[in-house]
């Protein structure tokens, strides 16, 4: 339900597991897993509350059982998977600190799970993302920690090692390689990982048309770009909840794709929308974008806005 964006219908099951398993952190874990997964399809932040409260309980519920049964490696998965989501949920709000803190206490059960079990290799979606996004988004933290090794390429195969033998987690990580890919700039590999995925399900989720919407900008499919992001676009616009800054994002990449395709009259009209549009955004109940933030969205929707006024006159 999750990868179909069927949202509140799985936080409803998972409503009924904590019912049925109030002991378990899996429950818990999911929850929080779909709430994040909601709030960072559409970036708002509605329910950061539950979320955290969901993460919270994971985490004491798995540390509880776990003084009943040290053996379970499945209770340090879901300690640990709880503090990443966490983190991550913090780098996406730009607190790096507290993300690298938070992965640091995932990436601590995930190893104690392997010791317990070799094979449990859901594991290494953990283990790529903490390596890789240590790397890609720790300019900061390098400047105070000097010794920190670029791991990209290691939290890469660990992603794409997690797809090819993780139990639960193939989905999500193909969704995680390919943004990471993308940051990266290995676009064509980016391509093919999320061609896969979404040959994989006939409902596509709205991150997937996002990521191909920003790889064809990459690679300068224009008329493929402005198809994605107006697909993107058409889900926010029945999501009431869909934060004003995607929505300006979307327009822009919309725009600057109808000016490459030699349409700057139309490009013009949508730059326009656009900037309307970013007049109603409210900073407090939205997330930024994994990739920039809104002031940079907006500067640049505002110079495509002014180029295309300048060469309307020309």
């Amino acid at each position: 339900m999750v990868y179909e964006d069927r949202f509140a219908e799985s936080i409803a099951l998972f409503d009924s597991l904590q019912i049925h398993h109030p002991e378990h952190p899996a429950p818990y874990f999911y929850k929080a897993a779909a709430y994040q997964t909601w709030m960072t399809s559409f970036r708002f932040n509605k329910y950061q509350k539950e979320h955290e409260e969901n993460v919270q309980l994971a985490i004491e519920a798995g540390d509880a059982l776990l003084k009943q049964n040290q053996d379970d490696p499945w209770l340090n998965f879901y300690i640990g998977a709880s503090y990443g989501y966490r983190a991550f949920f913090k780098l996406r709000s730009y607190n790096f600190i507290g993300a690298y803190r938070d992965g640091t206490k995932g990436i601590k059960n995930f190893k104690i799970a392997l010791e317990k079990d070799s094979e449990l290799y859901d594991v290494y979606l953990g283990l790529g993302s903490y390596h890789y996004w240590r790397t890609a988004r720790s300019n900061f933290i390098r400047v105070i920690a000097f010794w920190m090794r670029d791991k990209r390429e290691l939290g890469l195969r660990q992603m794409q090692f997690s797809i090819d033998h993780g139990r639960y987690c193939p989905a999500e990580a193909s969704l995680v390689l390919v943004t990471a890919l993308y940051d990266y700039e290995k676009y064509d590999e980016a391509i093919a990982t999320l061609q896969d995925f979404m040959r994989s399900s006939d409902v596509q989720v709205t991150s997937s048309w996002y990521m191909l919407g920003r790889l064809q900008v990459a690679t300068s499919d224009w008329l493929g770009a402005k198809t994605s992001f107006e697909q993107v676009l058409e889900r926010l616009d029945t999501n009431p909840d869909a934060s004003k800054g995607y929505q300006t994002e979307c327009l822009y990449w919309i725009a600057h794709s109808e000016n490459q395709l030699g349409s700057p009259e139309i490009a013009l009209k949508t730059s326009e929308e656009a900037l309307i549009i970013a007049k109603a955004r409210n900073k407090d109940l939205e997330l930024e974008s994994q990739f920039e933030s809104f002031k940079d969205i907006h500067s640049n929707l505002k110079q495509l806005h002014k180029k295309l006024q300048k060469d309307m006159k020309q």
